[in-house]
């Protein structure tokens, strides 16, 4: 009889395998942010906005 350990154990291994080669290969080839690179590429945010109020005209009939 078969049993459902001995049916699931392929799968096991080839997730714990693609687990392994994924997190090595973030840790080696991941670029470690320090306190100076952040402050440098630090994200600000672009807002879309009109520049004065000459877009809103009257509307005339």
């Amino acid at each position: 009889m078969i049993d459902a350990a001995d049916v699931l154990r392929p799968f096991l291994w080839l997730a714990a395998i693609a687990f392994l080669v994924g997190f090595v290969s973030y840790v080696a080839l991941g670029r470690p942010l320090d306190a100076r690179t952040a402050a440098t590429e630090a994200w600000t945010a672009q807002v879309s906005a009109p520049v004065s109020d000459e877009w809103n005209t009257p509307k005339h009939i």
